[in-house]
């Protein structure tokens, strides 16, 4: 959706100012979205946001177990605050 967009707008500036890190965004075959924020560095996933069932899975694979959000906003507030901890 266009909000689910504009959120990840705000993962891509993050990219953007972080070297070697790569983002993709794409659809399952069932039609679900997904993103994944790729350290080129470290050959490693960073963050896997996904939308499954009306609800938002955030994975940070070297922070936490994955959770379940009720919205994008909140999925990327998260993964926003992980992420930035991590380049810190």
């Amino acid at each position: 959706t266009d909000d689910e967009r504009a959120h990840i707008g705000r993962l891509e500036t993050l990219c953007r100012s972080t070297k070697h890190w790569e983002m993709e965004c794409s659809f399952t075959d069932a039609g679900d979205p997904w993103c994944v924020i790729y350290d080129c560095h470290e050959n490693r996933i960073a963050l896997h946001i996904a939308r499954i069932d009306r609800r938002y899975v955030v994975a940070l694979p070297l922070r936490r177990p994955s959770v379940n959000t009720a919205t994008m906003k909140i999925a990327v507030d998260m993964a926003l605050a992980e992420l930035v901890a991590m380049t810190s």
